[in-house]
């Protein structure tokens, strides 16, 4: 399977190819950005390599990596789970999604104690209106990032294979 630096150079090539294609099939500038920096975010962040503490998306979360150590104790490296076309990339969203829902469920535990309640409710109201095209945008920007990780390992590993 490729190495890690591999991967991002992976990512590096295809964001401006996701981005300028997004732009081209939408005529706007703006899908190509959104689609073009998701496809960045799922390949350094919220890569399928999340599932082993040797990849170097864990260890860009920083001091939050230890978020990934349930994941990573749940499924095994490169299972279906975790490398499978769409499954894995649903389940990272859903699994981060906890996460950040125990954060804002934190974060406004915090807001209702000091009165600060009412500019959470705002903030939350301002994210409804968000169109929700940019979410099919990111969505596919995220995906075709770990479609292009589960490609190169398994292209890598049958020209291996191959060549012994």
């Amino acid at each position: 399977m490729p190495s890690g630096r591999t991967h991002d150079r992976l990512t590096w090539i295809g964001m401006p190819l996701v981005g300028f294609t997004a732009s081209a099939l939408t005529r706007d500038w703006r899908w190509g950005v959104i689609a073009s920096s998701s496809f960045g975010i799922g390949g350094f962040l919220l890569s399928p390599d999340l599932d082993t503490p040797l990849s170097l998306p864990y260890y860009r979360w920083g001091w939050l990596r230890g978020i990934w150590l349930p994941y990573q104790k749940t499924f095994s490296h490169r299972s279906f789970w975790t490398h499978g076309p769409m499954v894995g990339t649903t389940i990272r969203l859903l699994y981060l999604s906890l996460w950040l829902g125990l954060g804002l469920g934190f974060v406004a535990g915090v807001a209702s104690c000091t009165g600060q309640l009412p500019l959470i409710q705002e903030w939350l109201r301002r994210w409804q209106g968000i169109n929700w095209r940019w979410g099919v945008a990111i969505a596919l920007g995220l995906e075709l990032s770990a479609l292009l990780h589960v490609t190169s390992d398994f292209v890598v590993s049958q020209w291996r294979r191959w060549r012994r």
